[in-house]
């Protein structure tokens, strides 16, 4: 647009130039014929000398730079033209003699020409200006800019005109470029759904109506004649002042053309928002502007801060992250954070709880873990998450004891925390730099090893309550089950004895028993007491509770056989059970006493889709199924010692 306007520009000078030229050739003819008449006249001088004019007049005719055609007042017939008239009319020059001259004027240009033409004829003006049409013999048209004046010459007994021609086609093609150009900006300009302002002199000189409704006001005017920075807070986010800001982007973006930046401004109520803007020099009614798209970038900030935030923090516990603490270690690193304290700590029993109880309370517990570090810690403390169940603590400006106070405190809070019925069980291990010249990749070893020392001593305590509370839960959620477990333990116990088993292997089946269901603490309520038959996808979720039953026992010391017994006791003696299909002996001999424990108390006990069977028929089954799915051998001595 900035290259119409130019032109434009560019056009109206040479047409000045033009007109200049025309009124310096209008006076040498008025001239000339002054001279003519002085001549005819005064008959001072010879013929010669008239002679001479003569030809100097017809010298300037042909050879004038415009369109020159004489005509009679009366019929408005052309008598004689010059070479340049032809060439602009686009005919022959014996072509346009004789011919009125409103038979090659465009029919809708006629009447304004003639009535110019009528009122020189009546002496009410001397001549005139106007743009006109002229029609080629192709049909094409070409534009014209005419100045018509009388000439005290007479052609057959009336008075001559002579109307001198420039074409001006390009001219107003440019112009009708430009017409268009600006009619399409301004319907851009009106339209647009970004805020657009133009600045002068760094004031707003017109915007659009988004911008109107981009600000927050009600009109135009209370837009326009304001600075940048009277839109914008009083400091950028930099710091930096907003009209001091404002100042050296305009002077850069006049100098060097476009500029994209980011910007606050302040809508009519207060509000301050980001926006990023387009300065663009233009030109416009012959001045340079700038152009200034704004675009609201809230919500492209909110993403970067969130994608910030995703970067350093840790999104479960919205404490920072491993990639931060990296980074904070580097910059704390220096002798004027000495003492620096790392403190490394570690969630007791996240596995077990993620096993026993879903891993939704795991993450609330690994939450509830980073809230009690931040209630321990002190402000300026960095606290983060380096993933699973691993928390640090980066204490700069603090010694071992400070150190300790901090933990106790931690501690302090853990202790009135619960989750569910677990309780918080949290080991810490810490280390502190020095000397600057200490390694602290070795003092964070050193951290984690006096940590993981430490969680040797209190992990097992901890998977101990921890597995008590699963089974009160688990006997909470169903209280058949609790019933159903302490049979089956008393069975077990009973058949330890019957197969004459030591006492420690007696105990060890009777704790079997009472834990052989703990992986149901991961089924749903809703699928453990459903009066109905199960679903395909029920049964199969039941069918987990063994694998689940064997990774939460497993964790604990000195229940490793336990758990791998727990794992099999749904193992058919035909290879036909789950979870791993083992067969006959395969499966361990404490497995196949619990299998039928659990199927005699299952058959004669209470259940929700049906109820007990008589002693008699349970017993049937078992003799049925021995050798299918039971031990025979365990199977008699079930029925015919512990049953009698």
């Amino acid at each position: 647009m900035s290259v119409l306007f130019y032109t434009l520009v560019r056009l109206m000078s040479n047409l000045r130039r033009k007109n200049e030229e025309l009124q310096a050739y209008i006076q040498q003819v008025t001239a000339a014929q002054e001279e003519l008449r002085f001549h005819y006249n005064q008959n001072v001088e010879s013929e010669k000398k008239l002679s001479i004019s003569e030809e100097k007049f017809r010298t300037m005719f042909e050879q004038a730079p415009l369109g020159i055609a004489l005509s009679d007042t009366l019929t408005g017939k052309l008598y004689q033209i010059n070479p340049k008239f032809a060439e602009i009319i686009g005919r022959k020059m014996e072509e346009v003699v004789g011919i009125d001259w409103m038979s090659i004027t465009h029919p809708d240009d006629v009447q304004g020409n003639l009535k110019n033409s009528v009122l020189v004829n009546d002496k009410k003006i001397k001549g005139f200006n106007m743009s006109k049409r002229y029609i080629k013999p192709d049909g094409s048209v070409v534009w014209a800019k005419i100045t018509v004046a009388t000439l005290n010459l007479e052609y057959k007994g009336s008075i001559s005109e002579i109307c001198m021609v420039e074409d001006i086609t390009e001219q107003k093609l440019n112009e009708d470029a430009l017409k268009s150009s600006e009619y399409t900006f301004r319907k851009l300009f009106e339209g647009s759904s970004d805020a657009i302002l133009l600045l002068e002199d760094y004031k707003v000189i017109d915007c659009n109506p988004a911008a109107i409704e981009f600000l927050g006001y009600d009109s135009k005017s209370k837009i326009v004649g304001k600075t940048t920075w009277e839109l914008s807070p009083e400091r950028q986010p930099d710091g930096i002042p907003s009209m001091e800001k404002a100042l050296d982007i305009n002077k850069y973006a006049q100098n060097k053309g476009k500029y994209k930046f980011e910007w606050w401004l302040k809508k009519e109520n207060g509000i301050e928002f980001p926006v990023e803007i387009m300065l663009t020099p233009i030109l416009l009614n012959g001045k340079q502007v700038l152009h200034a798209i704004w675009r609201d970038v809230s919500e492209r900030k909110l993403l970067e801060q969130k994608l910030e935030y995703l970067s350093y923090k840790d999104v479960l516990t919205g404490l920072y992250n491993r990639r931060f603490f990296e980074e904070e270690l580097k910059r704390l690193n220096v002798q004027r954070n000495l003492p620096l304290t790392i403190v490394m700590a570690d969630v007791n029993g996240l596995k077990l709880i993620n096993d026993s109880f879903g891993h939704a309370m795991g993450d609330e517990l690994l939450k509830k873990v980073g809230q009690v570090i931040v209630r321990g810690c002190r402000a300026d403390d960095v606290i983060a998450r380096l993933g699973g169940d691993e928390f640090v603590i980066l204490l700069p400006k603090t010694d071992t004891n400070e150190t300790e106070q901090i933990v106790k405190r931690i501690k302090a809070h853990a202790l009135k925390e619960t989750i569910g019925s677990i309780e918080i069980s949290i080991s810490f291990g810490w280390e502190t730099k020095i000397d600057r010249e200490e390694d602290i990749r070795e003092i964070l070893k050193k951290a984690e090893d006096y940590m993981y020392k430490r969680k040797l001593y209190e992990s097992p305590s901890m998977r101990g309550k921890t597995i008590n509370a699963i089974i009160s839960t688990l006997h909470e959620k169903n209280k058949r089950e609790e019933q159903h477990s302490h049979r089956v333990s008393a069975l077990c116990e009973c058949m330890g004895k019957a197969l004459g088993l030591p006492e420690g292997e007696v105990e060890e089946l009777k704790t079997v028993g009472l834990l052989h269901d703990i992986g149901k603490i991961a089924i749903e309520e809703t699928t453990l007491n459903k009066p109905g038959a199960l679903t395909e996808d029920e049964w199969e979720d039941i069918k987990r509770h063994p694998e689940i039953g064997y990774r939460i026992l497993s964790t604990v010391n000195d229940m490793a056989e336990i758990a791998e017994y727990i794992l099999y006791h749904h193992e058919k003696w035909d290879g036909q059970g789950y979870p791993k299909g083992l067969k006959g002996e395969d499966i361990p001999f404490q497995s196949r006493i619990i299998a039928i424990v659990d199927a005699f108390d299952a058959m004669t006990s209470e259940r929700s889709y049906r109820s007990a069977l008589p002693e008699e028929v349970a017993i049937e089954e078992l003799l049925k199924n021995s050798g299918i799915q039971f031990d025979p051998e365990v199977v008699s001595v079930f029925v015919e010692k512990v049953l009698k």
